[in-house]
């Protein structure tokens, strides 16, 4: 759909960000017990309910969703960021490998019930920002949306960059507030509040945003 009202952009809402399997939790784990508690609670009990009702309000007005993945292409995850590609290397050498999974392992999939369904669109990268790899900024300049909706991990990590990002290049940015999570409460607000006067300083809950999202773009 060409120029829709509205993008739901879902940022790096992987398995082995939770997964009990996942190089990624039990590295985190070793290094700092309890590290991932907050997150792991947060992604279930309110990020995962959150996108669902997203999902479902765009489904309905027949508006696009997109996924960003973070994970590797090469083996030795040369093509990662580099403070991505040196914990990996740091994780291997402590008997933890495969810290960022490659874009072929099933932990790098998007987790089972947020699940991208049939039409949308799911896009790798190996940077904080979407739009510095991989192909989501060539396919997102073919749509134009009016707006973005954010959401996913982590609030000031990967979402905060591509919003930022998003905004350089002239689309509003709706950053949802339930729908995004970090390692903390702390950093997870500092983000949205820091991001307001870059990114228009929109900030909602999912059930602000569902209940009548067509006025709100055009408050925009």
């Amino acid at each position: 759909m060409p120029n829709p009202g509205c993008l739901l952009l879902v940022v790096d809402l992987q398995r082995y960000y939770i997964d009990p399997t996942a190089s990624f939790r039990a590295w985190t784990e070793s290094r700092a017990p309890g590290a991932l508690s907050y997150i792991e609670d947060r992604i279930r009990g309110s990020v995962l309910p959150a996108v669902a009702r997203l999902k479902s309000a765009f489904a309905e007005r027949g508006w696009p969703t997109a996924y960003l993945r973070l994970c590797g292409s090469r083996e030795d995850r040369s093509d990662l960021h580099w403070i991505f590609r040196e914990a990996h290397s740091k994780a291997a050498g402590e008997g933890f490998p495969d810290l960022y999974p490659l874009d072929s392992d099933p932990l790098a999939d998007i987790l089972p019930e947020a699940a991208p369904g049939p039409g949308d669109a799911v896009f790798d990268k190996t940077t904080f920002s979407g739009f510095a790899s991989g192909g989501f900024s060539g396919w997102l300049e073919g749509i134009r949306p009016r707006a973005i909706a954010f959401a996913g991990l982590a609030t000031s990590q990967c979402v905060d960059t591509t919003a930022r990002d998003a905004s350089d290049r002239g689309y509003r940015i709706l950053h949802i507030e339930d729908a995004q999570a970090d390692y903390g409460a702390d950093e997870h607000f500092a983000s949205l509040f820091a991001s307001r006067g870059v990114c228009g300083g929109t900030i909602l809950s999912s059930a602000d945003f569902c209940g009548d999202p067509e006025r709100l773009l055009r408050e925009l």
